[in-house]
């Protein structure tokens, strides 16, 4: 037999209903919040070990935290501080991973700082903490990243590689001396770059090299060989 409720108890039973839904509500939000907590942060890199370990202290602060709450760029700005890392790649694999894939920088060369060996990435910046077997070229002189990487770009585009040369001479007027292959010195105009190293490339082809010790080519249009 049906019953009929007076309006008091009808409402009662209505913010009774709406106070069950929400601890509900709040229970499952819990649940998805728990769900979509990041689990994992897998590093996979060509670094060294105890670099790539001391980048996963850096990135455990992202563990217990949601998933759809972490902003790449906050860890970009953190990956950033590290000057061996060439290149990364961050993804988020839902529900609770963040998956980095990180590429060391190539060592380009080295110079002394404050009696420091200092050592120059493609990435443009200082790495001081480093065991470099290969061979790489010793930059004398003023020494700004930038502008080694400005001439490198020049000298790739006219055939030549920074393993051709043991040495880089830089000057404060923005001249270049180099050494070809630990025996040539190598002089080099500031101004018309570009056609220098053209002129160069030839010599390097077309001459035999064993009695030559100095390719000076400060003087436009005129070639110095001794």
């Amino acid at each position: 037999m049906l019953q009929f409720i007076d309006k008091g108890k009808f409402y009662l039973y209505i913010m009774i209903f709406f106070v069950l839904l929400s601890v509900h509500n709040i229970n499952y939000a819990n649940s998805l919040n728990h769900f979509f907590k990041i689990k994992k942060v897998i590093i996979e890199s060509t670094i060294e070990e105890n670099l790539s370990k001391e980048i996963s202290k850096s990135l455990k602060y992202l563990y217990n935290k949601n998933i759809f709450l972490i902003n790449s760029k906050d860890i970009s700005s953190i990956l950033d501080n590290f000057n061996t890392i060439g290149k990364y790649n961050i993804r988020k694999n839902y529900p609770s991973i963040i998956r980095i894939k990180i590429k060391e920088t190539d060592i380009l060369a080295y110079f002394i700082d404050n009696n420091q060996k200092t050592f120059v990435g493609n990435n443009g910046k200082k790495i001081i903490k480093k065991n470099i077997k290969d061979k790489i070229p010793l930059i004398i002189g003023r020494v700004n990243i930038q502008e080694f990487l400005a001439f490198k770009i020049k000298l790739e585009k006219n055939g030549f590689s920074l393993d051709d040369f043991n040495k880089f001479y830089t000057y404060k007027s923005g001249r270049w001396d180099l050494m070809y292959k630990n025996k040539i010195i190598i002089k080099l105009p500031k101004d018309d770059l570009d056609n220098s190293l053209i002129i160069l490339k030839k010599i390097i082809n077309n001459n035999n090299l064993d009695n030559l010790n100095v390719i000076d080519l400060r003087i436009q249009k005129k070639i110095i060989l001794s």
